[in-house]
């Protein structure tokens, strides 16, 4: 890249809306133009997006001066063992859509997005970010499953996820200490999908999702851990198909499995019902016991973030975890964890408690100047 000035555009799709912001980048700067963009998906029969209306009805709200970005910059879920961003060609698209029944609630959608810019913006440069490149410093006892050496060779690996999420936290919260990256932080994403990542010195050593975002936490319609025999069981004795399977613990599992209403958090806590409360109560617990193990990782914690629609939005959550944590001498102070303050935690707190709005637009876009760069 030269020192002119360039127009970058980051779209991250998720599964029920797409993010865009426009940037403009010149030197070291990247500087948002216009609003961030937050647009619901409208889907067609089958339950597919149309991915030429989803990019106009994206456009019809950029600035004049923005339809025509000179890099766009995607966010794709599973990157397998590629440990950066790379340009998008017909031949990545190929070796990505292999990647697809890893992460079949993203991974597809994605590509498919990508292939249809591709297309609207054609002069355009194409980067891929991979959600699976930040966890590249997983220690190798993380990375390693305990499975014989052919399916490691095949690839069933922890590749960990949300790592767009995670670096845009480590980003700002080095922003807000100037220590944090010498720490033992603890990163606590809570949303639709969650997962926990274990920090040293700035480089993801451990955390909770593994070959697929289904792993770890209970979310809202994924089940998280579970017994590997479950899925045998569901197959011999229940007589499900694969593809019944793969719905069940992808959609139809997690708080509305275990809710059976709903796996949005925010309806669950003004619920009444046993199920629901259960359902809290579970995330809860769960979430605590993965903070315990992720410090456990590090040999200590010495800061805890919590990030996500839930993670920054929901209080009563963040003190219903901190609370099962306090005998590691984890405090909240009260009023500033209601005031939704960036600092959590209380003057006694053996570990800082941060709350932080991650930026994944922005990781975008630093990771296309970087690539081309």
């Amino acid at each position: 890249m030269n020192s002119t000035k360039s127009m970058i555009l980051a779209l991250n799709l998720g599964s029920s809306t797409i993010k865009a912001a426009h940037y403009h980048h010149k030197g070291h700067s990247l500087i948002l133009h216009g609003d961030r963009l937050d647009v619901p998906i409208e889907t067609k029969d089958g339950g597919r997006a149309d991915e030429v209306l989803l990019l106009d009805r994206v456009a019809a709200l950029l600035p004049d001066d923005a339809l025509f970005p000179d890099i766009i910059a995607h966010r794709v879920v599973h990157g397998g063992s590629r440990l950066a961003p790379a340009l998008l060609t017909d031949e990545l698209v190929a070796e990505l859509s292999t990647l697809a029944p890893l992460a079949p609630l993203h991974q597809t959608a994605a590509l498919a997005l990508a292939t249809a810019a591709r297309s609207r913006w054609a002069d355009a440069k194409h980067i891929a970010v991979f959600d699976t490149a930040w966890h590249s410093t997983l220690a190798n006892w993380s990375r390693r499953l305990p499975v014989p050496q052919v399916l490691h060779d095949a690839g069933v690996m922890r590749y960990g996820f949300h790592g767009l999420a995670f670096q845009s936290a480590m980003r700002q919260l080095s922003a807000l200490d100037d220590t944090a990256g010498k720490q033992r932080v603890v990163l606590a994403h809570l949303g639709s999908g969650c997962s926990l990542c274990a920090v040293d010195q700035g480089r993801s050593i451990d955390t909770s999702m593994s070959m697929t975002p289904l792993d770890g936490l209970p979310m809202a319609t994924r089940s998280g851990n579970l017994d590997p025999s479950v899925v045998l069981f569901m197959q011999r004795q229940m007589k499900m198909s694969l593809a019944d399977i793969e719905n069940t613990l992808w959609r139809e599992s997690g708080l509305l499995g275990l809710s059976s209403t709903s796996g949005d958090m925010q309806h669950l806590l003004v619920a009444s019902d046993t199920p629901s409360k259960l359902a809290v109560e579970q995330f809860v617990m769960r979430v605590a016991q993965g903070i315990a193990s992720m410090a456990t990782s590090l040999g200590g914690i010495d800061a805890l973030v919590f990030t996500g629609g839930i993670g920054t939005h929901a209080p009563i959550i963040r003190q219903c975890v901190v609370d099962l944590l306090a005998w590691t001498g984890l405090r909240l102070d009260q009023e500033h964890n209601n005031a939704r303050s960036s600092r959590l935690d209380a003057d006694d707190s053996r570990a800082k408690i941060w709350s932080i709005k991650i930026d994944e637009e922005f990781e975008l876009g630093q990771a296309a100047i970087t690539t081309l760069r």
